[in-house]
């Protein structure tokens, strides 16, 4: 089955809208600024990870300075600097995400854009442009797969999806032609992978790096007049055939009105965005918001029926709610980031949920949370809006119950300046880094001219490349 609408093929067609549609000047301009603050931040909180210090060093092996990680990796070149800036802004699990589609589009589309910048100047206007069609790629093609059908298969969307989406920006930003940009998704398709079967491990992050590494070489392939099929996403054995479901007409109506999917999430995507309040798996944030909020019920309650008297959590769950879940107890504190039993009890305990929660030495160190968190009961209950509801029994006191649609830092229910700024200073401190160093970033959050140099905000808390 050949999945295309008639005259251009579905790859051309795409490829036509990414260059050649109207991007309004600083269309979604604060969203895409504090999209760019937020993923800086996160990738500073995860540079002096052990982690990170280990892929470094076996990717790059000579001598480097993690704090300057972005931008750090001049011996591998701007791909080898996507891919290690991407592995780093997506390894805490703290970086943004799309609320209705399992997506984390921000950890491919920055290291991108900027490792594609290398030393030269990146303008602020530039980028908002660039950025906002990576991000309108990255939902027209997620829901043309549909999402739902290629996220169950276990297939890791960031990364699967975040391949073409960001060849899109850089062909973008790098003012492609039209067969250049055919051959450059069609190598950033063949290139595709990514499982969900590796969440809780370090692998997961590195399938952002990945995604961000090979867009910016489809692109110098297809620069240099390497060939590749130009119906590969339409094609009977191409990325949808493969990755989506050919089974009805989806796909083919979704051919026939490409462009008008395209200019939708070009100019609505930052109503489908959000920052992560918490560094867990996005799949746990509703559930601690739930719970927080019961907390501040249980805490004016007596010992019998506080914290220390829960005898049962009932956690409900919308449709695949569990689906990006580890749902065993967890053996590491990574895997603990995606366990929603731990996290609710963490927040039941501690009041938050912080980068802190989850080091090897303080998970190895929470039974208190491990015990709370056996009490905990998780399932899903079908619904088509995505929600948490948590409910809680104590020995004397009534049973409480909260319900969160929309978890903090959603587009509808947004962190605020001071929130995005707390959140840079807090993710420096976590990484040892002077908190005078976060300044230059926090400060951006407050809003960039057009021609500011967006490189001035990496090199001015990474010092420079090594």
């Amino acid at each position: 089955m050949t999945i295309s609408a008639p005259g251009l093929g579905l790859t051309e067609r795409l490829a036509d809208s990414v260059l050649n549609i109207d991007v309004p000047q600083f269309l979604n301009e604060g969203t895409v600024r504090d999209a760019l603050v937020d993923t800086l931040a996160v990738s500073a909180a995860a540079s002096n990870a052990g982690g990170v210090h280990t892929l470094r060093s076996v990717t790059i092996p000579e001598p480097f300075d993690p704090e300057a990680l972005w931008m750090g990796s001049a011996a591998g070149g701007p791909p080898m600097a996507a891919f290690l800036n991407g592995t780093a802004a997506h390894f805490l699990d703290f970086d943004d995400v799309s609320p209705t589609m399992p997506l984390h589009p921000s950890a491919v589309l920055v290291p991108a854009l900027l490792a594609a910048a290398g030393a030269g100047r990146l303008p602020f206007d530039r980028y908002v442009e660039a950025f906002n069609v990576g991000q309108a790629m990255f939902r027209t093609i997620a829901q043309a797969l549909p999402s739902p059908v290629h996220y169950g298969r276990g297939w890791h969307s960031t990364a699967t999806v975040g391949r073409l989406a960001a060849v899109a920006a850089l062909a973008r930003l790098e003012r492609l032609d039209v067969q250049t940009t055919r051959v450059a998704l069609a190598m950033a398709s063949t290139l595709a992978s990514g499982s969900r079967a590796n969440f809780g491990t370090m692998a997961k992050p590195m399938h952002a790096g990945l995604a961000a590494q090979d867009a910016l070489l489809a692109i110098r392939w297809a620069r240099a007049g390497i060939t590749a099929s130009v119906q590969e996403l339409e094609a009977p054995t191409g990325y949808f055939a493969r990755f989506g479901d050919t089974s009805g007409t989806s796909l083919v109506t979704f051919a026939e009105d490409i462009e008008d999917r395209f200019e939708f999430w070009l100019n609505d995507w930052a109503f489908d965005w959000g920052l992560k309040r918490f560094p867990s798996c996005y799949g746990t944030h509703r559930a601690i918001d739930a719970a927080l909020d019961l907390r501040l019920d249980i805490d004016g309650q007596s010992q019998a029926s506080g914290i220390e008297g829960i005898e049962r959590i009932d956690v409900l769950v919308h449709e695949n709610g569990t689906a990006p879940l580890i749902l065993d107890a967890p053996g590491s504190a990574t895997e603990a980031k995606f366990n929603l039993e731990y996290c609710v009890a963490l927040a039941l305990l501690n009041g938050t949920v912080e980068l802190e929660d989850f080091t090897p030495e303080r998970f190895a160190t929470r039974d208190d949370v491990r015990e709370l968190a056996r009490k905990v009961t998780l399932r899903e209950q079908g619904s088509e809006r995505e929600y948490a509801t948590v409910s809680i029994s104590t020995a004397r006191g009534p049973r409480l119950e909260a319900k969160v649609l929309a978890a903090k830092g959603d587009s509808s229910n947004p962190l605020d300046a001071a929130d995005l700024k707390a959140k840079v200073l807090s993710c420096f401190a976590y990484a040892g880094h002077d908190e005078a160093r976060a300044a230059k970033l926090s400060a951006a959050v407050d809003g960039l001219a057009a021609d500011a140099d967006v490189m001035e905000l990496v090199t001015g808390w990474t010092g420079g490349a090594q």
